[in-house]
């Protein structure tokens, strides 16, 4: 340039001005980054309230379903507590009567109580009799007149005997009582063959008789 003395100064003015553009893209290229990290941290933020709040309904839904089971559980307990203290057990020997006109047992008597250690009173009324041999089930019904000193008629059954106190269908504890069943001479069991009698009360856990008829069988049988 003419200008010789200015001319180092307008060349440095160049270079500031160079200078101050440069600085000014790496200021804004910082500033992108800051806000693309703001952004980051943001979205973080919210995934982790996601998983939080997920976490929050299946810690909800498992401690309902341990709640739940575990008042199932509690049901089932003293369901069965109170299905074992009004339970029956059988005492006692198993009598079989000769059918008529054949060789076999079609009336048996056995006797029950309410389990030791002071269960409740069951009521025998409303009570269901299976008869169970090899080749034949037969669900027995009630006598006309459930408790009575008289054999009950062919596929019934009976309270022949409620002993000490005899107040009815209900087993008090320490009561004894003499069940009769009779089957139809048709379905009456050999010499040999093997007997299941099952008493369900309406409420408590059932009794089971299983003998067999000996193979001499004479009026009044025990089973063995």
């Amino acid at each position: 340039m003419l200008y010789g003395g200015n001319t180092h100064s307008l060349v440095d003015t160049g270079e500031r001005g160079i200078l101050l553009v440069k600085g000014e893209k790496q200021a804004g290229m910082q500033g992108g980054r800051d806000n693309d990290a703001g952004l980051t941290g943001l979205e973080g933020a919210i995934i982790l309230i996601a998983f939080v709040m997920v976490a929050s309904a299946f810690s909800f839904t498992i401690l309902g379903t341990g709640f739940f089971a575990t008042d199932r559980a509690k049901e089932v307990v003293y369901t069965g507590v109170d299905q074992s203290a009004s339970s029956l057990m059988l005492i006692g020997d198993v009598y079989g009567y000769r059918a008529s006109g054949r060789d076999g047992v079609d009336m048996l008597r056995f006797t029950v109580k309410t389990s030791a250690g002071g269960g409740r009173a069951v009521d025998l009324s409303g009570s269901t009799v299976t008869y169970v041999t090899s080749d034949r089930i037969l669900s027995l019904q009630p006598n006309s007149t459930l408790i009575s000193g008289m054999p009950p008629l062919p596929g019934r059954w009976t309270i022949y005997d409620v002993s000490p106190f005899g107040d009815g269908s209900i087993i008090q504890f320490n009561e004894q009582v003499t069940i009769m069943i009779r089957v139809p001479e048709s379905d009456a069991a050999s010499p040999g063959e093997r007997i299941s009698v099952t008493l369900i009360p309406p409420s408590g856990t059932a009794v089971t008789v299983i003998r067999t008829v000996p193979g001499k069988v004479s009026d009044v049988t025990i089973l063995v």
